[in-house]
């Protein structure tokens, strides 16, 4: 009796962990798919900017990429419960009249944690809750 409560436990929990799993693996590929999409940056940091940067999120692909104003750039990112990573950022090296609100666009990428979207707005934010990027669906 004893061996038969043991192994439905393990039977059990071996059925849990793998629901855990598959449940965690939908959230992530589902939150990949609730980014896809290109969006034009309208806020940085707090400042309403216009400079034509854009972010091109390939859910399926795991990349992003767009324009930083001036220069093109890519990297993938991954999702794992709620949180957002986007890798190392390559970036074209044009060389640019004023280049300060795009480096401060790739380093606002880099501290990126997670994302809330709510309609055609997409915002992302860092670890402590910031804001550091907003930016609305193109249409």
């Amino acid at each position: 009796m004893k061996n038969l409560l043991s192994i439905s436990l393990i039977a059990l929990l071996t059925f849990s962990l793998t629901s855990c799993d598959e449940t965690r693996q939908v959230l992530n590929t589902g939150s990949r798919v609730e980014l896809n999409g290109t969006y034009n940056v309208e806020v940085l940091n707090g400042a309403k900017v216009n400079n034509g940067a854009t972010i091109i999120f390939n859910g399926l692909g795991k990349t992003v990429s767009g324009n930083a104003g001036c220069n093109t750039y890519n990297a993938t990112f991954t999702v794992e419960n709620f949180q957002l990573n986007i890798g190392d950022v390559a970036l074209t090296r044009k060389s640019c009249a004023d280049m300060s609100k795009e480096n401060e666009f790739i380093a606002a990428l880099d501290k990126v944690n997670s994302y809330q979207k709510n309609g055609s707005t997409l915002t992302l934010l860092a670890a402590n809750g910031a804001t550091l990027i907003s930016a609305k669906a193109a249409n």
